[in-house]
């Protein structure tokens, strides 16, 4: 009598874990737009105000992406679980962990108490998990998801190696403050500034446009699969 309403409010809860995984990838997607429209007015000399601007409302959206997917993390795990009773629950917990860095993180960053780039960190230990979990097979998630998951997790790993290499190669100021764009590198550093900030490019193209991304697939899936 009792597996009835344990298992619609498991499915209820799988569909209310989709919505939120959709509306947090579509928070990623709009602060990733904001991101490359920051960065395509930045050497046109637009206003300043509009710049920060920009950037914070990036940053807000990250805020926000990393919020809503909490939900589908233990929604995940739970059907992990359900799949493969022996599972652990450490990936889930590390996973909610980093995601809570991130926020925190991203949060002080908007009071100029630490730098704006460390939240960069746990969101590379965030691809770790997304890549293990895709390869997992035990949640269910199906074959396009797993592969999609692989490549943005990879795009978030190369994004977490910015400012660890800029602070091992170029200056480790970038990890107490902002370095401005008139602020020159310290002699000797030219080809490692060049390096890290093309690897930046590649992860935040890869990256911030496909992890977004899978999240709103992903969450369709999980929806789908709560109305079954």
């Amino acid at each position: 009598m009792t597996m009835q309403p344990l298992t619609e409010r498991a499915l209820s809860g799988n569909r209310l874990a989709g919505r939120f995984a959709v509306i947090g990838g579509v928070f990623g997607i709009a602060a990733f737009a904001c991101l490359i429209a920051f960065l395509v007015l930045r050497p046109s000399g637009a206003e300043q105000q509009t710049s920060h601007l920009l950037l914070r409302s990036h940053d807000a959206g990250i805020i926000l992406q990393s919020l809503c997917l909490i939900p589908f993390v233990l929604a995940l795990d739970a059907i992990a679980r359900q799949r493969s009773p022996e599972s652990t629950r450490l990936m889930v917990a590390a996973a909610i962990i980093f995601l809570i860095l991130i926020v925190v993180l991203t949060l002080l960053s908007f009071v100029n108490a630490i730098a704006d780039v460390l939240y960069m960190i746990p969101q590379g230990a965030l691809g770790v998990w997304l890549i293990v979990v895709c390869r997992q097979n035990a949640n269910g998630l199906p074959s396009g998801l797993r592969k999609l998951g692989v490549v943005a997790g990879i795009g978030l790993i190369l994004i977490s190696l910015f400012p660890i290499g800029y602070a091992l190669f170029v200056d480790p100021a970038i990890l107490h403050g902002p370095i401005s764009d008139n602020d020159p590198t310290p002699p000797g550093t030219d080809r490692a500034n060049n390096i890290v900030h093309m690897v930046l490019a590649l992860g935040t193209l890869i990256g911030c446009s496909m992890y977004p991304l899978w999240s709103v697939l992903a969450g369709r899936w999980l929806l789908v699969r709560g109305n079954r």
